[in-house]
């Protein structure tokens, strides 16, 4: 059976053009279609250093290995493939030989050569690499995404966003390049030998400043200031806005994450066992689905940058915000155009905006003019003549209002205009059939049909009992009149086009029986209604019946909440569309479990004040009195609580129309109005006091003692909208969502510490000090915030704040190194990093085969595994921090006695109290894994020692024949057992580690009986080895650390120092290398039988014991093998490790030049042999159960 290389992964990219008499590079191997070349390798250090500090500058750093496609029809070359190592690109090398030369033999012609190896590795790639850069459509992503993450070593997943040319200020200047990431922010510099990086988590960020250069002549830094108050400066930024919108614009999406992973509570309105929706992440890549029977070698379609989607993202969110419209539209085309409305003259230039169901118009000129007209109440558009415009398209809408747009951008854009229009217009057919039902309940239709006495059903309760404050001294019939007259000229309700004197009309008070409906307007919830017919009704048909978590806390503020006063002029649905649009686009956050949004609004008021009133706000600080205690009730009632209510729905009416800039307005002009009587106060109390009487005189006169009439009928409240809009008038839209992103860094940080701070009261320690539970506590929301992307907008119950079986690996990677699993997967001598701890190096990783990779995988996720299962005591399948913590303690506080019996529990998969031949092995192999990372052969011939004595004093016990393992964990996977049964005998065979007579005893019937080990025996064969008594006593403890991460930066002295040492350890062992081979060539032979004795068992190689196929092949029952072996004591350990690093002392020197290339075939493989030889009398080997219950993840429950 022929034995076919897989590609190693992360190395092959789509083609790209590149010179193959490039100077820097050597050709090492060479055939007619492909290259082999590496980076030239120069003895002078300062032509080294010259050519990195121009390959920094330039950005056009490149791996030191590629391979190259020879193209025929153009004498350009194509790079096919690039790596790190040597190791991943002969791999690459050997594959390509192996799939490309026998095809390319058979064409003739060049085109299709091309074309065919093209096509190949094009599949190749976006298969293997889907969702990741090296698929992105953008070359020049493609590779700075692999200098990034070589550079930085992270995960192929990790996407880069953009990337600048900057500098970083520190102790002198460097030169560099600042790369974006989903999650981090990054710079690297190496300028004439100095190498510098920095690697920050945009989680930690707590403030990003636009700043002036050190020498404050440009405007072209950036500072970032991270939440332990550590700064970084960057300048010479020639996009520094465009650096600082990107860096905000990843930071909020982060700071959302976070919000989420530190709730303190449940979800508002979450049902209890719900399961809810999960929120389609931010950073999910859509690539389209492919047909099942397509090609094997057609390639999946590429991906655009992700910048790309984000400045989308942007944009989009800026149209909604401009137009108050559903999150669902996004902005399809615009173009400059002149608006004419209805028979008027009046002309108003502007841009005109379409989405999928709405076509938008905003004046630029002084006058305002903005309409947002949906496209389901367009009655019909026509295509006009006009000499002053190419395009004019005349539109009649649903009332009867004929607008015209004069299109005037180019000619394929205005096309590109029309076109898409009318292909929308096609699609709101069906929305307009239920657009007559919904406009029955717009009072606006009636007032116009002259019938404004008719109420619909179920419109507010103010209908019903009358509406608050008194209708003569509200002047309600006049302004009646006012909005009738305007509905005339603008049109009403979807189809109304806010003019100039809109605002004013708000301003002086809406009308009782419209404000509902004007608030609608004003908001966009009116958009939302509308296009969710029956929405509101179906949600109460479904969840009647059903007990909320949030009901007990409604009823509670119920009464002082803004809900219940919606109702007084709207019905049920049309509050609960308003109630929509406050939470979510109004005050995004006040209402959420932290009130984020609430204190970061206090945070900006604060700020506000400082600015406009100093005085006031220095005598506040002075006196110790909290401006929050007396204006964050404003801001969460929306003065409904403080205000009378006719007052409170005057604010309401200029709040939905004009946004949250009017809430700061108008607090800033009553701490304005009231600042002399504020400056006399001393506590909180006399504070209080001056708020609480000036609320109660707001319908007073503000000037009583005036000669002028007109000024003494204006009130205090009149008064205060006055200095509101006059004096604060600097207050803008655009301020407050500036201020919004400068300070919501530092106000989700403070938290973020108030949850850890509390969320650690209530956690039981046990024997963790402060600092390590606070490591544990990062750690744990770590991996919840890295976590599996589907569950970050997920509503389930606990799941936000729970670990599951997935990020609980990536959880225990980031504290012990030896649960870092998916480090399996990384081809060549590399490291990785998970999480926030440093990467280790494999031992012999450059000599796995895929398929032993993949076998420790399976094992180090099975052991990972049965640890969660261990901690979930509840079995909940979801792991809380309390869990997690009482875990931990258990292994890292535990005794000596504990943690052996913590894997013997582990590992008895019946739960009958004893561990029978296969879970003993199941444990070697799992003990394997742990010690996977560690130098030296010590712990192999400890566990060589462990299966031996285990096997000895294991009690014989008769069992029937029984068709299955009995550990065998998923029967129904015999298919896939069977297929990798298959490939572990081929590698075996490839391997020669089983001889023909060996297959033919290991084929033999079982005679030997089955064996049970108790706890006590487990010990003791514990104990009688040292290596593993030391792992249980304190080395499995140690394995886990519970410290803070390395910092990344690295400078040249330190590169030095270590290039020093190497090169003088180099030459000692060159000189003890030449003593040993000056010994004669005695020494040599014997070396050489040694090492052929290993390659046929471990226990040859380590231990100077018996072998176990010594064992096997010298006795002839069980009793006799039985008497033949002694339990190995702790001297017989310390002399096989003496000899086995005698062995490897002799070989140190190939091995670094081969790259442990038969030592590190893998350490499982010697699991094979310890299955061959024990089972030469009992039937062969047997399946340990962790090789076949796999699901397509690695993963599965035992």
């Amino acid at each position: 059976m022929a034995h076919h290389l897989k590609p190693p992964q992360h190395v092959f990219i789509l083609p790209t053009p590149c010179d193959q008499h490039n100077p820097l590079f050597d050709t090492v191997q060479s055939t007619e279609n492909f290259v082999l070349q590496r980076t030239k390798a120069s003895k002078s250090q300062f032509l080294n250093s010259f050519l990195g500090t121009i390959q920094n500058v330039f950005d056009t750093k490149q791996a030191p290995f590629r391979i190259l496609f020879r193209r025929q029809v153009n004498a350009q070359s194509l790079m096919i493939a690039e790596a790190e190592t040597q190791k991943s690109i002969d791999q690459a090398w050997s594959w390509v030989q192996e799939n490309f030369v026998v095809g390319l033999q058979v064409l003739d012609d060049a085109q299709e050569k091309e074309e065919w190896v093209l096509t190949k590795i094009r599949s190749l790639v976006t298969r293997a690499d889907k969702g990741t850069d090296d698929i992105t459509s953008d070359e020049k992503v493609r590779s700075a995404s692999r200098a990034f993450r070589q550079t930085f070593n992270v995960l192929p997943s990790e996407r880069l966003v953009s990337y600048y040319s900057c500098s970083y200020h520190s102790k002198m200047m460097n030169q560099g390049w600042m790369y974006i990431s989903e999650n981090y922010l990054c710079f690297y510099s190496f300028m004439l030998g100095m190498e510098t990086k920095i690697f920050l988590e945009l989680k930690d960020i707590g403030d990003l400043q636009k700043e002036k250069s050190k020498r404050g002549v440009f405007a072209d830094a950036v500072r970032v200031v991270m939440k332990d108050g550590q700064e970084y400066f960057f300048s010479n930024l020639f996009h520094r806005d465009e650096t600082y919108d990107l860096l905000v614009q990843l930071t909020t999406l982060t700071m959302e994450r976070l919000l989420r992973n530190t709730a303190l509570e449940h979800a508002p309105g979450q049902s209890n066992g719900d399961d809810g929706e999960g929120v389609k992440d931010v950073f999910s890549v859509d690539v389209d689905s492919l047909d099942s029977n397509e090609s094997a070698y057609s390639p999946a379609p590429t991906t655009r940058p992700l910048r790309l989607g984000l400045e989308e993202q942007k944009r989009d969110s800026q149209f909604q915000l401009r137009f108050n419209l559903p999150i669902s539209e996004h902005l399809m085309e615009e173009s400059s155009a002149t608006m004419v409305l209805g028979d008027k003259t009046d002309m108003f230039h502007g841009r005109v905006y379409m989405s999928e169901s709405f076509l938008c118009f905003v004046c630029t000129d002084a006058d305002p003019c903005v309409l947002a007209l949906p496209l389901f109440t367009i009655r019909r558009v026509e295509r006009m003549n006009s000499r002053s415009a190419m395009y004019a398209l005349n539109i009649l809408s649903w009332h009867q209002m004929r607008i015209v747009f004069r299109l005037n951008g180019p000619r394929t854009q205005c096309e590109k205009f029309c076109s898409t229009l009318k292909t929308n217009l096609k699609l709101q057919v069906r929305a307009m059939r239920s657009l007559k039902p919904f406009l029955a309940t717009c009072f606006s239709e009636a007032l116009l049909a002259d019938r404004p006495d008719v109420a619909e059903k179920d419109s507010g309760l103010g209908w019903i009992f009358e509406f608050p404050g008194d209708p003569k001294k509200l002047k309600n019939k006049s302004k009646t009149k006012l909005w009738l007259q305007y509905f005339k000229d603008n049109g009403r309700n979807l189809t109304m086009t806010k003019m100039a004197t809109f605002p004013k009309l708000i301003r002086v008070g809406l009308p009782n029986k419209l404000r509902g409906e004007i608030w609608e307007a004003c908001s966009g919830s009116l958009y939302l209604r509308s296009m969710n017919p029956g929405e509101y009704t179906k949600l109460l048909k479904d969840n009647e019946g059903k007990m909320s978590l949030s009901l007990e806390e409604i009823e509670k503020d119920l009464n002082r909440f803004v809900a219940v006063n919606l109702i007084s002029y709207q019905s049920e649905e049309q509050a609960f569309w308003m109630l929509n649009v406050l939470c979510d686009r109004l005050l995004p956050g006040y209402y959420s479990t932290s009130m984020y949004g609430a204190l970061l609004d206090q945070t900006i008021l604060e700020h506000l004040l400082e600015k406009t009133m100093p005085i006031l706000s220095k005598h506040l600080k002075k006196v110790d009195v909290q401006l929050s205690v007396a204006c964050l009730p404003w801001f969460l009632s929306l003065f409904i609580n403080s205000m009378p209510l006719v007052y409170a729905f005057r604010v309401l009416d200029c709040f939905f129309f004009e946004g949250p800039k009017v809430l700061f307005q108008i607090a800033l002009a009553i701490l304005k109005v009231n600042g002399d009587e504020l400056l006399a106060s001393r506590d909180d109390g006399a504070f209080m006091d001056v708020l609480k009487k000036y609320f109660n005189t707001l319908d007073e006169s503000a000037f009583p003692n005036s000669t002028n009439p007109k000024a003494r009928a204006l009130t205090k409240f009149n008064e205060l909208m006055l200095v509101a809009y006059k004096e604060f008038e600097s207050i803008t839209p655009e301020l407050v969502a500036e201020l919004r992103r400068n300070h919501q860094l530092k106000v989700v940080h403070n938290i973020g510490s108030f949850t850890k701070r509390s969320q650690l009261r209530n956690i039981a320690p046990g024997r963790f000090s402060k600092d390590e539970m606070s490591v544990i506590y990062d750690r744990f929301y770590s991996a919840l915030f890295y976590g599996r992307p589907q569950a970050r907008g997920s509503n389930k119950q606990g799941e936000a704040r729970a670990l599951d079986s997935t990020t609980f690996v990536s959880f225990l990677g980031s504290i012990a190194h030896w649960a870092q699993v998916e480090d399996d997967q990384v081809d060549g001598d590399e490291s990785v990093t998970v999480g926030n701890s440093p990467g280790h190096r494999r031992r012999g990783s450059n000599s796995t085969t895929a398929t032993a990779r993949e076998r420790r995988r399976i094992v180090g996720r099975h052991f990972i595994s049965r640890l969660f299962e261990r901690f979930d005591q509840n079995g909940t399948g979801l792991l809380s921090l309390q869990e997690v913590t009482t875990g931990l303690d258990d292994i890292i506080h535990g005794d000596l006695m504990t943690r052996m019996q913590l894997f013997f529990d582990m590992h008895d998969l019946n739960k009958d109290g004893t561990l029978n031949r296969d879970e003993i092995l199941g444990m070697s192999e799992s003990l394997l894994f742990i010690f996977r990372f560690d130098d030296g052969d010590t712990y192999l011939g400890a566990i060589s020692n462990f299966i031996r004595n285990a096997f000895e004093f294991a009690e014989k016990v008769e069992s029937p024949k029984k068709e299955t393992s009995s550990i065998d964990l998923d029967a129904d996977k015999s298919e896939t057992s069977e297929k990798k049964d298959g490939a572990e005998e081929e590698e075996t065979k490839e391997n020669g580690d089983i001889t023909e007579e060996d297959k033919s005893k290991s084929s033999s019937p079982s005679e030997e009986p089955e064996i049970q080990m108790s706890l006590p025996s487990f010990r003791m064969v514990v104990l009688a080895d040292e290596t593993l008594e030391q792992f249980f006593d304190s080395g499995f403890a140690n394995s886990c650390k519970l410290l803070e991460p390395v910092d990344r930066q690295r400078g040249l002295f330190a590169r030095e120092v270590f290039d020093s040492l190497l090169s003088e350890g180099r030459k000692l062992a060159g000189s003890i290398a030449g003593g040993i081979q000056s010994r004669g060539s005695s020494g040599r032979s014997q070396s050489s039988t040694l090492a052929t004795s290993s390659s046929a068992t471990l226990t040859g190689r380590t231990s100077p014991s018996a072998s176990l196929s010594d064992k096997s092949t010298s006795g002839g029952d069980a009793d006799d093998s039985k008497s033949s072996l002694t339990l190995t004591s702790s001297q017989g350990g310390e002399k096989s490790a003496g000899q086995a690093g005698n062995v490897h002392d002799e070989y140190e020197d190939e091995d670094e030049d081969d790259d442990d290339d038969a030592e590190g075939d893998d350490l499982l493989d010697e699991v094979d042999k310890f299955l061959t030889e024990f089972d030469l009398e009992s039937g062969g080997k047997k399946n340990l159960g962790l090789l076949s219950a796999t699901d397509e993840d690695g993963s599965s429950s035992p």
